[in-house]
């Protein structure tokens, strides 16, 4: 049986066969060299995983450089995301508080204005409406304060501001601010929890649990920190808007949240609702706990904060009527029915004397009244028409006893046809001489008494047309010598003429009361005018004015000639047109004086 090397037949293992190595030769070498397919085939096999884990590996590193490098662009939208799932997200809020507290630090130190014109949109709007509010609530009960101010309410309250010696704005600010009760807590003492809450309708719910842990360990704070008596327990606190009262009982304490400025009597009256709900907590058995007290209607009614309000209420206006003494009242009373009466009195002389006025004013002839413009004790104007030829108005007026009031008239002129005014205005246009009389009824013109000729004549003839006149009865006879009497008559009021002068203040302006003159001067030029066709004489009026020292001659001469034509200017408009202004070259004994008179020439007349 023939070898073959790999063992016997029997299983046994066979002898190695020698090895014999020969030196290889050249071309041997280079057909033993595989080709670069293979290698690329063998590194495969070897290393093929390990390359396909590097190039794996390699992307990965790249996608994350490559994330890395984009990560700025994405953070705040990756940062809204995650803060905008669900339920959020805690660890993202926490992460970013520090942070964004810090940012905001440093933000306000280094960027102030910044933040400031970021806010002030926001911030502006809202302060100026809770300015507004508060101005609202301000003038509101300001003008409550002063449409009360003279009221039996207001008057009790500045009483109640004097006995009290407090402002009586405080007293206002204190009755006009409505005060509420929004809540009402019962918390046990020991344990600090809540036994009764109650809370105003429209309020939201509060925590009540909270609230009650927060007013036991605040009076436990208090009571540590003052001392451990009764004294240094938390009575009252600011929380917010609300003013926290508290009264505190053996087992339990009652808590109440009002806003405004509550009464005195609202802690008396917790004191005794405190006291009714003790005597309930000694009337439950004693296995019932604590906090079955809340089940008590009757606790859960007394302590409601509308039965609070109400009882308070009613507790307040029996104390303010007793601390009221009738005696300040009668004499406040007395005061103001004194000062009523006063001013009634007043307000009645005013308004007598104003109609007793407005009489004599519709009778006095000439004037007709359409009206009187008065403030009591303050000025009174007088509205009406005015005949010229009637009698002034000034001694009516000043006779009207309205104390420092001086009437003012306001009138328009009209013609008048009384005979009171006729007449008036007859003798001021005929010119009568002192021996014939005037007189008018019934608007018929009576002429009696003796006067030249001549003038009986014009008289006649113009006497029909003088306004008013409806008939002309004449029983005037004539005189002797007609001629001698006019000439003495006007010898006489040239005279009177010569008497009188026209006083000024400076240059042109007159003093008061030269209006009465120039009448004066104009009826007596009239009645020359009437007597001179009688005395068969022609008459010249003549102007002048005069000066006194001061100013030198040509500033004078100016002057002289001002008031000279400020005469003639007054005497036309009172229809006198005769008179002329004396030339500066004429001679003049005009006294040293600041005036204007006339100076009248007679001569005969030509025939």
């Amino acid at each position: 049986m023939t070898s073959s090397g790999f063992g016997d037949a029997a299983g046994r293992p066979a002898a190695p066969a020698p090895v014999v190595v020969s030196e290889p030769t050249e071309p041997a070498l280079r057909e033993a060299v595989p080709a670069e397919g293979d290698f690329e085939r063998l590194r495969e096999l070897l290393l093929g995983g390990e390359r396909r884990e590097l190039a794996a590996a390699r992307a990965r590193i790249e996608e994350l450089e490559r994330a890395q490098r984009d990560l700025p662009g994405r953070l705040p939208d990756a940062a809204v995301e995650a803060l905008r799932s669900e339920h959020g997200n805690p660890r993202v809020a926490a992460a970013l508080s520090e942070p964004v507290a810090q940012a905001l630090g440093a933000a306000v130190q280094t960027h102030r204005q910044s933040l400031v014109d970021a806010l002030f949109p926001i911030l502006g709007p809202m302060i100026r409406k809770s300015i507004a509010e508060a101005l609202r609530s301000l003038v509101a009960n300001l003008n409550g304060a002063i449409e009360s101010s003279f009221t039996v309410r207001g008057l009790k309250w500045r009483f109640e501001a004097w006995r009290g010696g407090v402002p009586y704005a405080e007293v206002v600010l204190k009755h006009r601010l409505a005060y509420g009760i929004d809540h009402v807590f019962l918390i046990e003492r020991a344990s600090g929890l809540v036994l009764h809450h109650a809370s105003a309708p429209g309020l939201p719910p509060l925590d009540a649990d909270a609230i009650a842990g927060m007013l036991t360990a605040l009076g436990d704070f208090v009571g540590d920190s003052v001392g451990g008596d009764s004294s240094g327990a938390l009575e009252s606190a600011q929380v917010g808007e609300d003013l926290v009262w508290v009264e505190h009982g053996p087992r339990a304490n009652l808590a109440c949240f009002v806003h405004g400025v509550p009464p005195a009597q609202l802690r008396t009256l917790m004191e005794q609702r405190l006291e009714e709900v003790h005597a309930r907590l000694l009337a439950l058995p004693a296995d019932a706990p604590l906090r079955s007290i809340g089940d008590d209607a009757l606790v859960r009614e007394r302590l409601e904060p509308s039965a609070l309000l109400r009882d308070t209420d009613e507790a307040t206006a029996p104390v303010a009527a007793r601390k009221a003494s009738r005696l300040p009242l009668l004499v406040i009373a007395l005061l103001a029915i004194a000062l009523l009466g006063g001013f009634a009195w007043q307000r009645w002389r005013w308004d007598a004397r104003v109609d007793a006025l407005r009489a004599r004013l519709a009778a006095h002839p000439g004037f007709m009244l359409t009206g009187i413009d008065a403030r009591a004790w303050r000025a009174l104007t007088v509205h009406g028409l005015l005949d010229p030829d009637a009698e002034p108005l000034d001694a009516v007026l000043a006779d009207a006893g309205l104390g420092a009031v001086v009437p003012v008239l306001d009138a328009n002129g009209y013609v008048c046809a009384d005979d009171a005014v006729i007449a008036r205005r007859a003798a001021r246009l005929l010119a009568p001489p002192a021996s014939a009389a005037i007189a008018v009824h019934g608007r018929v013109l009576r002429l009696s008494g003796t006067a030249a000729q001549p003038w009986i004549d014009a008289a006649l003839a113009r006497a029909p047309w003088i306004a008013g006149v409806a008939r002309v009865e004449s029983t005037l006879a004539p005189t002797g010598d007609a001629v001698a009497d006019a000439r003495a008559e006007i010898a006489r009021i040239v005279a009177e003429l010569q008497a009188r002068h026209v006083a000024f203040v400076q240059d042109d302006e007159p003093v008061a009361g030269a209006d009465a003159v120039v009448d004066e001067l104009a009826a007596s030029l009239r009645r020359i005018a009437a007597l001179a066709p009688v005395a068969r004489v022609d008459v010249e009026t003549v102007a002048y004015g005069s000066n006194d020292d001061s100013g030198g001659s040509e500033a004078n001469a100016r002057v002289r000639a001002q008031r000279a034509q400020w005469l003639e200017r007054a005497l036309v408009a009172r229809g006198i047109a005769g008179a002329r202004v004396a030339d500066a070259a004429e001679p003049s004994d005009a006294p040293n004086r600041r005036g204007a008179e006339l100076r009248t020439v007679v001569r005969e007349a030509h025939r």
